[in-house]
């Protein structure tokens, strides 16, 4: 440990006060929209508001699981999630792969424009994605929402890939060619796994995008049969007449709370992957 002086003191000050402020202005939404979730609605109303309850109730949960079509919101979510993730693995790792293996003209110049896509805003997308789709009579499907998901997520996941991949020596696929691997037995059976960080990355990045997706749901899709829980969660505020917050927020809690169990447990291989990509 380092000896306490001034100078370290002064340096530990400026560094930890900046993260705390950052870190309570981070969490403080959140927490708050825990608290409120726990309280009874009428409790919301009063003056002045607290931030502990006052009466703690667990009647919000109750009715947002009790919600009319709540596990197809739910299992809409999860199917395009998981889906999406899936795709978007595949098809990053055979880019990645090409564009750390092979040799071709403007390779780089490829590998940056990839990631032209992830530098327009959504709503530029919108509108030439929706006539492409209308044209094609993809609306109001699962397989325009598949399609939407997985386009936004695989430039960046290319990426990430194609910079561990560049870290992996190519005697490791010499070797198994010599022995009679074909390529995709040394992709996802040697290079995959060998660039498991990388990989953890990507399959979090494109699940927390998807689930959290809504701009392409509100726009591509029409049937509340097809609506995810944040789409449904947008809809709430607009179709409940006198707004129940509490419901509201216990909605927003279940929500986000798988994507941030997810990221919890996986943020440590995340963080390497994203910076091991990034420098390979």
């Amino acid at each position: 440990m380092k000896r306490l002086t001034p100078k370290n003191l002064l340096k530990t000050v400026l560094v930890w006060i900046p993260l705390g402020i950052f870190l309570f202005w981070t969490l403080l939404p959140l927490l708050w929209s825990l608290s409120a979730s726990f309280k009874p609605v009428l409790e919301l109303y009063q003056k002045p508001p607290r931030f502990i309850p006052r009466t703690f109730t667990l009647v919000s949960y109750q009715n947002v699981f009790a919600f009319q079509n709540f596990w197809i919101f739910l299992m809409n979510s999860v199917i395009l999630a998981v889906g999406s993730t899936f795709i978007t693995v595949v098809v990053s790792s055979l880019g990645g792969y090409a564009f750390a293996r092979y040799l071709f003209p403007f390779r780089n110049l490829l590998l940056m424009m990839v990631l032209v896509p992830r530098i327009l805003p959504r709503a530029a997308l919108v509108v030439p994605l929706y006539r492409l789709f209308a044209f094609l009579g993809l609306l109001d499907t699962y397989t325009v929402l598949l399609i939407s998901y997985t386009a936004t997520a695989v430039p960046m996941c290319t990426w990430i890939l194609a910079g561990f991949f560049k870290g992996i020596p190519p005697s490791l696929e010499e070797s198994a060619k010599l022995d009679g691997a074909s390529f995709l037995t040394i992709l996802y059976r040697i290079i995959l796994p060998v660039a498991l960080p990388g990989l953890v990355s990507v399959i979090v990045v494109s699940a927390v995008q998807s689930w959290n997706e809504f701009p392409f749901v509100l726009a591509f899709t029409n049937s509340s049969s097809l609506r995810t829980l944040p789409y449904q969660l947008f809809l709430m505020q607009d179709t409940m007449g006198l707004q129940d917050w509490s419901l509201i927020n216990a909605f927003s809690i279940v929500t986000i709370l798988p994507i941030l169990i997810i990221f919890v447990a996986f943020q440590k291989r995340v963080v390497t992957g994203m910076i091991g990509g990034a420098v390979k």
